[in-house]
């Protein structure tokens, strides 16, 4: 066992008793402590107003591109969270019983798959283009290790009935003007080819156990490991080798002897690279063709977004299947993460606050609400004026109808 787990056990341990102990001892103080699971967090007073701000930019930005919002319930019978695209693989979710059907439920890890469902709809009563939007929290069993949060707000938009290669540019350009808007900036754009590996790894005819070990060495990318896959290693390895900037990697895609349909998807994301670099300059490309992050439906083209000015994912999508009455139509999605949103941005309140003293029965208060001004209604008569403004950050004190700066 490390020793990092062994401390991790040990502060474990002493939290537990400390609050065990804690418990019984403050019923004399009428004082409790409540621990939160762990990946499950408050936002406190500043991190929630700055997550609203967030939300209302993201959403305004999506409305101005023509996505239309709806919002999708919490839980959903699990029967509907797979009918319209292929979850089968996704085990990272909560599964309840619900009391009155009995029937089995998922509390969603993932918004996509509801948004297919309201979009299948649509699709099967008009043959137009679709655009809808969404924000709302996500719950997970298990957090990652670039992810330790279990439960994650999610701002997105999802495209349906658009050919791959337009639709992939509406997507990821209309991510980087919603990402802008809230001031992010040195952004990285990460695309990947979500199924490309399993095509060759299906065609080199390994067995299970070696297709899995396989997937083992893609996962952490040891090229030395890769090279080592029978049938298959060579051509893996120089696929893997080529990550990196756009130019350059596609340079060293295009010298590899690949199947057509990897070929023509190499032409496509080289398509959108020209483009994106066209609408976006100051956005930098790469390719990693090996990466496969999100979710199993994921098929042709992926990708995620970065800052360098933050170590974490901004947000990740990517093109998929929706299926309805033997119907295939194309989507192309993108979820933006607060997680690390909130890491990227800086949020500065720059609303007037001012103190209302005790006993002030001014009658200019709808006003200055209207006005846009935050009134902090006294009930304290102990507390200097000025003290008790400090105490809320307050920079203004109404003396009668007076306003005073302090």
């Amino acid at each position: 066992m490390s020793s990092l787990l062994i401390l991790q056990k040990i502060l474990f341990s002493f939290i537990i008793f400390y609050n065990g102990n804690e418990n019984n001892n403050m019923k004399n103080n009428d004082i409790n402590i409540a621990l939160l699971p762990r990946g499950i967090n408050d936002l406190l007073e500043e991190k929630s107003f700055q997550e609203s701000f967030l939300s209302q930019s993201l959403m305004n930005i999506f409305k101005l591109n023509g996505y239309e919002k709806v919002s999708p319930p919490l839980i959903e019978f699990e029967e509907n969270y797979t009918l319209f695209l292929d979850t089968t693989n996704n085990q990272n979710i909560f599964r309840i019983t619900d009391p009155i059907s009995n029937k089995p439920m998922y509390i969603r890890n993932d918004i996509t798959p509801q948004i297919a469902r309201i979009a299948s709809k649509k699709l099967y009563e008009d043959d137009k283009i679709i655009r809808l939007s969404y924000i709302g929290d996500v719950l997970r069993p298990k957090g990652s290790q670039l992810h330790p949060e279990r439960q994650i707000k999610q701002a997105g938009i999802e495209l349906y009935g658009a050919p791959s290669v337009s639709g992939a540019i509406e997507v990821i350009s209309t991510g980087i003007q919603a990402l802008a808007e809230v001031n992010i900036s040195n952004l990285i754009i990460d695309i990947t080819m979500p199924n490309l590996t399993n095509l060759i790894l299906k065609n080199s005819k390994l067995n299970e156990q070696e297709i899995k070990l396989a997937k083992s060495y893609l996962k952490v990318k040891n090229i030395k490991k890769i090279e080592t896959i029978p049938n298959c290693g060579k051509l893996l390895s120089k696929i893997a080798d080529s990550a990196g900037e756009n130019d350059r990697a596609l340079n060293k895609l295009y010298k590899i002897d690949l199947p057509p349909k990897a070929k023509k998807l190499i032409k496509e994301i080289s398509l959108i690279c020209d483009k994106i670099k066209n609408l976006h300059p100051k956005v930098n490309i790469t390719i990693d063709p090996i990466e496969n992050r999100g979710f199993n439906y994921y098929t042709g083209i992926g990708f995620a977004i970065f800052s360098s000015n933050v170590k974490r994912e901004l947000g990740f999508g990517g093109e998929y299947i929706v299926e309805l009455n033997g119907k295939k139509e194309t989507g192309m999605g993108l979820s933006i993460l607060f997680d690390g949103l909130l890491r990227a941005t800086q949020f500065k309140d720059e609303q007037k606050r001012i103190l209302v003293p005790y006993k002030n029965n001014s009658n200019i208060l709808p006003e200055l609400r209207k006005n846009g001004w935050i009134t902090i209604v006294s009930h304290n008569n102990k507390l200097k004026d000025i003290e008790e403004a400090k105490t809320y950050k307050c920079s203004y004190i109404l003396k009668g109808d007076e306003i005073k700066k302090i």
